[in-house]
């Protein structure tokens, strides 16, 4: 063999050496990646498990949601059952208050007797309905309660106490359908 040859051969042998080092870095560094990026068995049941912890945990607040809707929906739909009748209620008072006034100039004892009757059956009525007077002689006065049509400076009553009672007020199952309309003593 000539030195040529030699050469040549030499040449030869170090391009396979390095070709088939490079090959075997490239086999490393992907084997490296593939350990990196691909997760162990543990691992992965480590991830599900936490996904499957975050759904029950989301499901528990959707479900303590729906029961707190369930339950405002409920009470919404009692409370407007409970003040549905306000609008007749308030119109039946202007003639249950007609009665009363019809009682007190009635002098025909007959003719008495009938109105009484009816509006004994109407205050009935409006209180098993959950209707009531509001009270107004000798008490202070309540702004949610009572509507200051005058103020008067008067001896005989304390500051902010009602002189009189120009209409009367009414609560439904204590809501204040209709506020009192009266005097107020102020000094």
């Amino acid at each position: 063999m000539t030195n040529e040859e030699k050469l040549k051969n030499d040449e030869e042998i170090t391009e396979e050496e390095i070709s088939d080092d490079q090959t075997n870095d490239d086999n490393e560094n992907t084997q490296e990646q593939e350990e990196v990026t691909e997760p162990t068995d543990e691992e992965k049941i480590e991830q599900l498990e936490q996904q499957i912890t975050e759904y029950k945990d989301k499901l528990q607040r959707s479900q303590a949601d729906f029961e707190n809707f369930k339950k405002r929906s409920i009470k919404e739909k009692q409370e407007f059952v409970k003040y549905a009748n306000e609008g007749l209620i308030l119109n039946v008072l202007e003639a249950y208050e007609d009665l009363g006034r019809a009682l007190e100039v009635e002098k025909d004892e007959d003719l008495r007797e009938g109105v009484e009757l009816i509006y004994k059956k109407m205050d009935k009525i409006l209180k098993d309905e959950g209707v009531e007077e509001i009270e107004t002689e000798h008490q202070k006065f309540d702004p949610y309660k009572h509507e200051a049509l005058l103020t008067e400076n008067n001896d005989d009553y304390e500051n902010n106490e009602i002189i009189q009672d120009l209409q009367k007020g009414y609560t439904l199952n204590n809501k204040v359908i209709r506020y009192s309309k009266v005097i107020v003593c102020k000094k």
